[in-house]
């Protein structure tokens, strides 16, 4: 695990963008973006790296954004294809080297790689940083598809323990058995 004061920036670029879009598309008010704010600002604090999406917040803590419509909107104006993963098999994503943490803080995740695509699902398609921050790092082509944020943090804790479990294998292939 890294230190979210490593992602800082990142995460306060990628949320002030995504929380400009939300206001601009009238599907928050600037008043619960502030509030919203606040509590990213609590959060990073915190070290809660999972929890430090406007998202998370205006969706699950303060019940202000419809997650559905985000959604309606991210596919209907940006058309973007959306994405389930609850049911993907996204195995592939351990052979990319990822940084989980780095996965959370831009509640993004590069889920499969076919040849030079790579296929990556986000919560922060309207984010500007969150979306040039991936383009550089990956190497090839992106095809981008929009989800959910419960399907992005399913889809993150279960790469999350296919990692630990190949760790686990790998270090379990170094020790000698006793006779």
């Amino acid at each position: 695990m890294s230190d979210i004061r490593e992602y800082r920036p990142l995460i306060l670029r990628s949320n002030r963008f995504l929380g400009s879009v939300l206001v601009e598309r009238g599907l928050v008010s600037s008043e619960d973006l502030e509030a919203a704010n606040e509590k990213l600002l609590e959060l990073i604090q915190s070290g809660d790296i999972r929890g430090a999406s406007l998202l998370n917040i205006l969706i699950f803590d303060l019940k202000v954004l419809d997650e559905a419509a985000f959604l309606d909107s991210t596919v209907e104006i940006d058309e973007v294809k959306l994405i389930d993963l609850q049911n993907y098999d996204i195995s592939r994503a351990t052979e990319m080297s990822l940084d989980v943490d780095l996965c959370w803080a831009t509640y993004t995740l590069p889920f499969d790689r076919v040849e030079n695509f790579y296929m990556v699902a986000t919560c922060y398609h309207h984010s500007t940083p969150a979306i040039q921050y991936w383009e550089e790092k990956l190497e090839g082509e992106i095809i981008w598809y929009t989800a959910g944020v419960n399907t992005i943090s399913s889809a993150l804790d279960r790469l999350t323990l296919m990692l630990e479990e190949s760790a686990r294998e790998k270090e379990g292939a170094k020790t000698p058995e006793k006779a």
